[in-house]
C-alpha cells in the first residue's frame, strides 16, 4: 500500500515549489509584508471553518495478531485488532536479550506509587494533533514528569477536543490540524494578561470575567476571546489567536482599555500544546511548561447525587480516534517535530487493560487470574524499557498489547482484582515472564531464545497439557525453492550467500527441548552460513516459519536430529534426551558424584535407578507430521518443506497451553509453576523495592 504523505512532508514539498517564486519575491522587497498579512487574512473571518476534525484523522494505538517480544523499536501504525480468542503475536525481526532483572530493578524504584507512563503515539510515531472525546468534558492537569504527581487546573464541558501543536494552525480535507502558513484557522500568536491565579476556581472566574468584558466593549468573536492558560509557573488569562505578531500587537490598546489591563505578546513556542475544541475553532486551554506535561482526564458525571453517600458515579472514560476507551490521564508533550500521546495510568488497571487483549476475555477464570499475574510479573520486570521515550513502556506488541477498556468484562475484573498486586518473583525480583501464543509441546530456555542470559527461572519445560494441534498456527507447514530461499537471506542481509541453497542441516537443538537451536544453509557453491539462537532463526526466515520447532524436509526425506534414551529413573520409566552438537552426543546421568554429562556412543550401557543394566539404543522423538506436509513430501517436491509446531519464540509461557492447563482444574498458581522454575508468588509491596517508605 502506498504511503500517505504526512503534512510535514506536504509542507516541505510545498516549499520547494514555492522557493523559486519566493526568491523572486524577496528581491522585490515584498515577502515579509504579503506572507503575514496573507495569513492573518485567511483568519480573520469570524466564522469557524466548516470541516471538523473527525476520529479517523489520526490513529493512536498499535494492534496486530503480536507476539511477546523484546525488541528496540517503537510500534507506530495501527494495523487491525486482535480477535476476542486469539493471543497476540508478533511478526518483530530484530529481537536482542532480555533486559537482565538488575536493570529491573533500578528502573521500579523511579515508579511513583505504581503509576505508568504508557506510550500511544511516541518516537517516530508522534502526531500533529490528537483528537478526543469524553462524555462529560475535560479535566486539564499540570502532570509533573518527574514524580507523575497530577495537579487540576481547568474543567471544561466541551465533550470532542483536539491537542495541537502551538502554531498557526490549518485543516486538511480530512479534518486534521496542521502548522500552515496559510489558509490558517486558528492562530498561534495571542496577548496574555498580567494577573496569575493561584486555582481552579479563580481562573475559571477570571476567564468568564474576561470574556464579558469583552462582550461589553462589543469586541468579543472568534478571534478575540479570552481563554486559560498554564505559562511555566502560574495560570494566566490570554486572549485572542492571532495570525501574526503584528497583528496581535495591533489589538493590545484595544484590550488594555476593554480589561483595564495591558497584555504582552505570546508567540508560538516548541515546549507548547494547545487544547482547542474543533467544532467552534476556539481555544480551550494553551499549556507551556518546562517541567511537566498537559493531563486530560475524563470529568465526572455532573449528575450524581454529592449529598447520597451511597450514590456510584458513572465512569466515564477518555475516547481516542480508533474509538478505545481509556481510564486515567493522557499527557500530551511536544516531542521533535509533533506531539507525544502517553496513558499515566495505575498498575492494576493497566493490567485489566491488557489480559483481554493479549488472551480471550471469555477463558476459564484461573487462565485469567495467572495471565493477570503474568502480566503484572512482566510489567514490573520490563519497565523503562522505553525510558529514552519519556514512557516505561509501549502499547504494542514490543511490551504488551495495550488497548485500553474496551474487551473489559466481570470474568477480567475478577481475575485482576482476586489477584491484585501477586506477581511472579525469583530470588525477589520480579520475573521477565515472558510469553508466546503457542509453544508446540515444549518451551526453550531463555539463554537460547536470543542467545543471551540464562534466568535460572526460565527454564525449558515440556508441557503435555497444551493441545497445539487444535490452535491457530499450532502446526504449520512452509515451503520455498532453493532459489526464493537464497533471494530473501540475501535480501536480509546474508550477503556472503552467491546462489541458490542446496542444504538446510539442523546441526543442533536446544537443551531439553525440540526447538532448532543452530541451522546451516549451504548454497549450490559450497557457500555456509549458520544460524544460531532459536528465535534467530525463526526472524531470519520468518517469511517461513511460525516458530524455531521444526524439521526439514527435502525431495521425499525428513532430517530429525533429536533422538532420545529410553531409561528406567528413579521416578520411572523416561526418555533421556541426548544433546548432539559437531563434535559429540552426550547425555546427563546421575552417578555416585552428582550429575555427569558423559559421551554417548551406541551399545554402551549404563546401570539404571531400578539397578537393572540398560544398552543404549537411540531412537528418534515423535514427530507428528500433518496430512498436508506428507502430501508435499510424498510428491518428492525439490522445494524445501519446514514442518512445524507452534507459534512464537517459544520461552516461558505458552498463552494457548495456559488456557489448556485450566480447561484441565488446574489453579492459576499450579499453571504458574509448571512453567516457571524455582519461582515464589508474592504481593509486589513485600519487595523491598516496593515497601512503603
Amino acid at each position: 500500500m502506498k504511503k500517505k504523505r504526512t503534512h510535514a512532508e506536504k509542507q516541505r514539498l510545498i516549499t520547494q515549489i514555492l522557493c523559486l517564486v519566493l526568491a523572486g519575491l524577496m528581491l522585490l522587497g515584498v515577502v515579509m509584508s504579503i506572507l503575514p498579512f496573507s495569513a492573518l487574512i485567511a483568519h480573520a473571518a469570524d466564522e469557524p471553518a466548516e470541516t471538523p476534525v473527525t476520529e479517523e484523522s489520526v490513529t493512536d494505538d498499535t494492534v496486530g495478531l503480536t507476539e511477546e517480544v523484546p525488541t528496540e523499536q517503537p510500534t507506530e501504525e495501527t494495523t487491525g485488532e486482535t480477535a476476542d480468542d486469539v493471543p497476540a503475536q508478533t511478526t518483530e525481526e530484530t529481537v536482542p536479550a532480555a533486559p537482565s532483572t538488575e536493570e529491573a530493578v533500578a528502573d521500579e524504584e523511579s515508579v511513583n506509587g505504581l503509576l505508568l507512563r504508557i506510550g500511544l503515539m511516541f518516537g517516530s510515531g508522534v502526531t500533529e494533533s490528537f483528537a478526543v472525546r469524553a462524555e462529560d468534558g475535560f479535566v486539564v492537569h499540570h502532570v509533573n514528569r518527574q514524580t507523575n504527581e497530577a495537579t487540576p487546573l481547568f474543567e471544561t464541558t466541551v465533550s470532542y477536543a483536539a491537542v495541537t501543536k502551538d502554531a498557526n494552525l490549518a485543516l486538511d480535507e480530512d479534518g486534521y490540524y496542521y502548522p500552515a502558513s496559510k489558509g490558517v484557522v486558528i492562530g498561534g500568536y495571542h496577548l496574555q494578561l498580567p494577573t496569575a491565579y493561584n486555582d481552579q476556581a479563580a481562573l475559571t472566574a477570571a476567564v468568564e470575567a474576561v470574556n464579558n468584558k469583552l462582550k461589553t466593549a462589543g469586541i468579543y468573536s472568534s478571534l478575540i476571546y479570552a481563554f486559560p492558560t498554564y505559562n511555566n509557573d502560574g495560570l494566566y488569562v490570554s486572549i485572542g489567536d492571532f495570525g501574526s505578531g503584528s497583528s496581535a500587537s495591533d489589538k493590545i490598546a484595544l484590550i488594555e482599555t476593554a480589561t483595564g489591563e495591558k497584555p504582552s505578546g505570546i508567540y508560538p513556542r516548541d515546549n507548547a500544546v494547545t487544547l482547542l475544541a474543533p467544532d467552534s475553532n476556539l481555544i480551550l486551554f494553551e499549556y507551556c511548561s518546562s517541567d511537566g506535561e498537559m493531563g486530560l482526564s475524563a470529568r465526572e458525571d455532573d449528575d450524581v447525587n454529592k449529598d447520597d453517600p451511597n450514590a456510584v458515579p458513572k465512569e466515564n472514560f477518555i475516547v481516542t480516534p480508533a474509538k478505545n476507551s481509556y481510564r486515567g490521564i493522557f499527557l500530551f508533550a511536544r516531542y521533535e517535530n509533533g506531539i507525544s500521546v502517553t496513558n499515566l495510568i495505575d498498575l492494576e488497571n493497566y493490567v485489566a487493560g491488557v489480559v483481554p487483549w493479549e488472551i480471550g476475555n471469555h477463558w476459564e477464570i484461573d487462565a485469567l487470574k495467572a495471565f493477570a499475574c503474568i502480566v503484572r510479573s512482566y510489567t514490573l520486570s520490563y519497565i523503562g524499557h522505553h525510558k529514552s521515550l519519556g514512557i516505561d513502556l509501549c502499547n504494542g506488541t514490543d511490551c504488551q498489547v495495550y488497548m485500553g477498556t474496551g474487551k473489559e468484562n466481570d470474568a477480567i475484573r475478577e481475575a485482576v482484582s482476586s489477584t491484585e498486586g501477586m506477581l511472579v518473583t525469583y530470588n525477589g525480583k520480579p520475573c521477565s515472564a515472558f510469553y508466546s501464543a503457542v509453544t508446540g509441546g515444549c518451551t526453550v530456555n531463555i539463554e537460547q531464545i536470543w542467545n543471551g542470559s540464562a534466568y535460572p527461572y526460565l527454564r525449558a519445560v515440556s508441557t503435555p497439557w497444551e493441545d497445539y494441534a487444535s490452535h491457530p498456527n499450532g502446526v504449520w507447514l512452509g515451503e520455498v525453492s532453493g532459489y526464493e530461499l537464497y533471494s530473501y537471506l540475501y535480501g536480509k542481509g546474508y550477503k556472503q550467500l552467491q546462489g541458490a541453497i542446496a542444504e538446510i542441516n539442523i546441526l543442533e537443538l536446544a537443551e531439553n527441548s525440540t526447538y532448532v537451536y543452530r541451522l546451516e544453509l549451504v548454497d549450490i557453491y559450497g557457500v555456509k552460513i549458520t544460524l544460531k539462537g532459536t528465535d534467530i532463526i525463526r526472524t531470519a526466515l520468518s517469511r517461513y516459519l511460525k516458530s524455531a520447532n521444526f524439521v526439514v524436509g527435502h525431495k521425499g526425506n525428513i532430517a530429525l536430529l533429536n533422538r532420545v534414551v529410553e531409561l528406567m529413573t528413579a521416578e520411572g520409566g523416561a526418555e533421556l534426551p541426548i544433546t548432539q552438537t559437531e563434535e559429540k552426543k552426550t547425555m546427563k546421568v546421575m552417578t555416585a558424584d552428582g550429575i555427569k554429562e558423559i559421551d554417548v556412543t551406541e551399545g554402551m550401557s549404563v546401570i539404571q535407578a531400578d539397578g537393572a543394566e540398560k544398552v543404549i539404543t537411540e531412537r528418534p522423538t515423535h514427530y507428528e507430521i500433518p496430512d498436508d506436509a506428507h502430501a508435499r513430501l510424498d510428491s518428492g517436491t525439490n522445494n524445501f518443506l519446514f514442518i512445524g509446531k507452534g507459534w512464537g519464540h517459544g520461552g516461558g509461557v505458552s498463552q494457548w497451553g495456559v488456557k489448556n492447563m485450566a480447561e484441565q482444574g488446574y489453579t492459576w498458581e499450579e499453571i504458574i509453576h509448571a512453567y516457571f522454575t524455582d519461582v515464589d508468588i508474592v504481593h509486589y509491596r513485600t519487595l523491598p523495592a516496593y515497601q512503603e517508605k
